[in-house]
């Protein structure tokens, strides 16, 4: 390649240097603008390494981990992966992988110095589950990084282990949570009458996570032919805004409503329509653009022809419920109603724990859940609860006997 090369032209410099022939032809490549030499210099050597390099702007073998962790965000993460999986990444990176490790070299990164960081973790007080989560985000950059980027030969990570970190009874109760027949009648008994009892019921009857049940649009997702109910999308928030995204590990499914549901959905619907006559044009609509993000606006205000109008859950005037609604029922049943183990999942738990008890097949819940396998299933929403000992205790009798 060509030598880069400064010049003047009018009151401002420019930077040039030659790029790589194409069919013969020169093609140079140049950036003029610059207030002084200095400054046209200084973008002319960046640019021309990223060029050399071929769109990266550093030498594999010179790279901090620093600057990969950033090259690996920005060029895989935001572009593969949801926003709330990218803030999360973003964030382990910034708050715990970069401190401890970001100075050293990534082809220096030995699988002692990462050990030692993951252990440093433990002595902080983070769980085990927060450690391998860490972990996780350094080991997945890692793999990256040996393939397909072939920076590493081998991933380092593979070589380390997560500490075992006791959880206290505290912990376990938190974590576990399933709600009783009788703190989910102080739930419902609450919340009766407000805004925030269709979804709680939602949530309870069918086991939906909280972005899916939020991302509900009641004249589309709702069949009260067949019964069902269809879990389509999400609502995340990107960017200060609400959009909608596809569900979890692309998990569309059907799920079959009781009568109880099916009731409040029906009546819901009702009200809704008699709320928009009600309030007229100062009733909320809700409508979704062509990139998925939603706009609320007055009933009175024209919206862009591509708009198309959503129906989810909403306030009595139709403004929009979304994912942060939860976070006010939980502070309710945390601190008035005393269910401190109580937090916003404990619902979708609940739902699978209810249909393990009463005899609902291993792979039936996994597919109302939508989860991507059943070990997933089995570990973290089927508890074995007191009534599954109870019955476990029977069975051994009745066999021994």
């Amino acid at each position: 390649m060509g030598e880069l090369r400064t010049r003047k032209r009018g009151k401002s410099w420019e930077y040039s240097f030659e790029g790589a022939r194409i069919k013969g032809k020169r093609k140079p490549i140049s950036k003029a603008g610059f207030r002084t030499k200095a400054e046209a210099l200084a973008a002319g050597t960046k640019a021309k390494a990223e060029y050399d390099q071929a769109g990266i702007i550093f030498k594999a073998s010179e790279m901090s981990l620093s600057d990969y962790l950033d090259f690996w965000l920005d060029g895989n993460v935001k572009t593969n992966m949801t926003y709330n999986t990218y803030d999360a990444y973003a964030s382990a990176v910034k708050l715990h992988i970069k401190p401890a490790l970001g100075n050293y070299k990534l082809s220096a990164l030995s699988p002692a110095a990462i050990q030692q960081w993951v252990d440093s973790l433990k002595v902080k007080g983070l769980s085990e589950q927060s450690i391998a989560n860490y972990r996780g985000v350094l080991s997945g950059a890692l793999k990256y990084a040996v393939y397909p980027c072939q920076f590493l030969r081998q991933n380092p990570c593979s070589y380390t282990r997560v500490p075992s970190v006791p959880v206290t009874q505290d912990q376990r109760e938190h974590r576990e949570y399933v709600c009783s027949s009788e703190a989910w009648s102080d739930i419902v008994d609450y919340f009766n009458g407000t805004c925030y009892y269709l979804p709680l019921m939602i949530c309870y009857h069918t086991g939906m996570r909280i972005g899916e049940c939020f991302g509900l649009d009641l004249q589309r997702d709702v069949d009260f032919r067949r019964h069902t109910i269809s879990v389509n999308r999400q609502l995340q928030k990107e960017d200060k805004q609400w959009i909608y995204k596809n569900p979890k590990y692309d998990s569309f499914r059907k799920l079959k409503i009781g009568s109880t549901l099916e009731a409040l959905l029906k009546s819901e619907i009702t009200v809704m329509k008699m709320n928009r006559l009600r309030y007229g044009e100062y009733y909320t609509r809700t409508y979704v653009d062509n990139s998925l993000h939603l706009h609320c606006v007055p009933a009175n205000q024209d919206v862009p022809p591509d708009y198309r109008e959503v129906w989810p859950l909403t306030k009595e005037n139709g403004e929009m419920l979304t994912t942060e609604s939860i976070k006010y029922c939980t502070r309710i049943i945390k601190h008035k109603l005393g269910y401190t183990a109580f937090h916003p999942h404990s619902l979708r738990h609940t739902h699978g724990t209810i249909l393990a008890e009463s005899g609902a097949s291993p792979k039936t819940i996994m597919e109302r859940l939508g989860h991507k396998n059943i070990k997933v299933t089995m570990e973290r929403y089927v508890y074995n609860t007191e009534k599954m000992q109870d019955e476990a205790v029977a069975l051994f009798e009745a066999a021994i006997k």
